[in-house]
């Protein structure tokens, strides 16, 4: 017999108090999405996915035991209490454990829009092969789609404990984005038009579809260039790119086992005093803003980086203990079924003053890099060290000269934050929690022809 969410609580909560557990906690999440995908001019995928979770964490001997069901009725009430039990029996590690009472006051956080309530899908398959049949309207040279769809998500999140903490959140957004494939002298090129909105009509097929297939003709003609070392402008994206591998590096519980380089380096200069790198919880329509984290841990915003100087990690209640100090509401998990680790919220570096024009014209000859590839296999997130396939255009007299393709950059990006010179004002988050503008890099070794 199924239960209502609250009446499973609190038999929950009674029957593991009764079952030797001194505090307990449910988190559960409750999503669904719709994925709309077309291809010449037909419906290729249209899925809807509905999940429902929620986990079980309860404290008996010191030691906190996880359990997880999708279905609310009485067996999966014994099943939580029995499993979470084992698990804790069977926790060897001396680790300090909590489940956490909440803080006073939680922020508001803009995260959901009303005006995505009931999204009619016609309208959503319509925009979708619209922005199929602009890419195409838009260039001659436009031969084919890597791919082309509309997709829309909510979900709604909270945590409840024995210790009167009551939290529930909840966010929605919708995205779109098409992969036109452009032909010139039997060579293929692709780019990317996207939109993240949060209202219909921030959806615009022609805008989408020209953003795409311009990034596609742009790279027409590219070439290979020469080894060496050249000046650099890591464009948003790339630069984007190379963040959110390396962002791992301000995980404390990372530092504190020995696989980051910036274990007790908070006070000490780690980039250069152009640099600063943000996370922010609180940011409007971010995606990954939120009021609190998964223990229930007021989120707030914070520098990591200021002005170069490593002011913070990124804790959650476990390494904040260790390390005596709070928490900075980084405690998440990566799916219900997961125990807590740490993750970044909107991660991004401040954006500077200068415009990517002011920073090609200075670098006056050199290298913008626009794309990276193989930053799972090319890069060491312990080390720093990177070697990546990339895309750009060769600077000649302060402008874009030619394209530039088939080379590889590398270094490390511990000295490389430590070598930009400048950073730009374009910031950007391209459908992504992460954030930075373009920066301008002093050198950066090019393997070419």
């Amino acid at each position: 017999m199924y239960m209502e969410f609250k009446e499973f609580k609190d038999l929950l909560f009674k029957k593991a108090l009764n079952n030797g557990f001194e505090e307990c906690e449910v988190y559960f999440a409750n999503r669904e999405s719709i994925a709309i995908s077309v291809y010449e001019q037909e419906l290729e995928k249209y899925n809807i996915n509905t999940t429902f979770g929620l986990s079980f964490r309860g404290k008996i001997n010191g030691k906190i035991g996880y359990s997880y069901t999708e279905i609310l009725d009485e067996e999966a009430i014994d099943m939580l209490i029995k499993n979470a039990k084992e698990g804790a029996n069977s926790i060897e590690n001396n680790d300090v454990q909590f489940i956490y009472e909440g803080d006073k006051e939680y922020q508001k956080v803009i995260c959901y829009s009303d005006e995505l309530e009931n999204l009619n899908t016609e309208k959503l398959i319509n925009l979708a092969l619209e922005m199929e049949k602009e890419s195409k309207k838009y260039s001659k040279k436009v031969v084919n789609l890597g791919g082309c769809s509309i997709g829309y998500g909510n979900s709604e999140y909270g945590i409840f404990n024995t210790k009167g903490l009551e939290l529930v959140n909840k966010s929605n957004l919708l995205t779109a984005y098409v992969v036109p494939i452009v032909e010139d002298n039997n060579e293929k090129y692709d780019g990317t038009g996207y939109v993240t909105a949060l209202k219909l009509d921030e959806v615009n097929p022609k805008n989408i579809a020209k953003q795409g297939v311009e990034e596609a003709l742009s790279r027409i003609g590219g070439r290979s260039i020469p080894s060496g070392k050249y000046k650099a402008i890591l464009y948003n994206e790339a630069m984007v790119s190379l963040l959110g591998t390396f962002c791992g590096i301000f995980d404390a519980d990372a530092a504190q086992k020995g696989l980051s380089l910036l274990k007790d380096k908070e006070g000490e200069i780690i980039a250069s005093d152009v640099v600063n790198i943000v996370d922010d919880p609180l940011l409007d329509n971010g995606l990954s803003s939120t009021p609190f984290d998964d223990e229930g841990v007021a989120t707030y915003k914070k520098e990591i980086v200021f002005k170069g100087e490593l002011k913070t990690l990124l804790h959650n209640l476990k390494t904040a203990y260790k390390a005596g100090c709070k928490s900075t509401g980084n405690g998440f998990k990566s799916g219900v079924m997961s125990p807590v680790s740490i993750s970044p919220t909107n991660l991004y570096i401040e954006k500077g003053e200068k415009s990517l024009e002011e920073l090609i014209k200075e670098v006056g000859e050199g290298i913008l890099i626009t794309d990276l590839a193989g930053l799972h296999s090319g890069a060491n997130s312990i080390t720093g060290d990177f070697s990546l396939a990339a895309k750009g255009f060769y600077i000649k007299d302060g402008k874009k000269s030619y394209p530039v393709e088939q080379i590889t950059i590398a270094g490390n990006f511990f000295s490389m934050l430590k070598d930009i010179e400048a950073v730009g004002s374009d910031l950007k988050f391209p459908m992504s929690s992460i954030g930075s503008p373009s920066v301008k890099i002093k050198e950066i070794s090019i393997a070419g022809k």
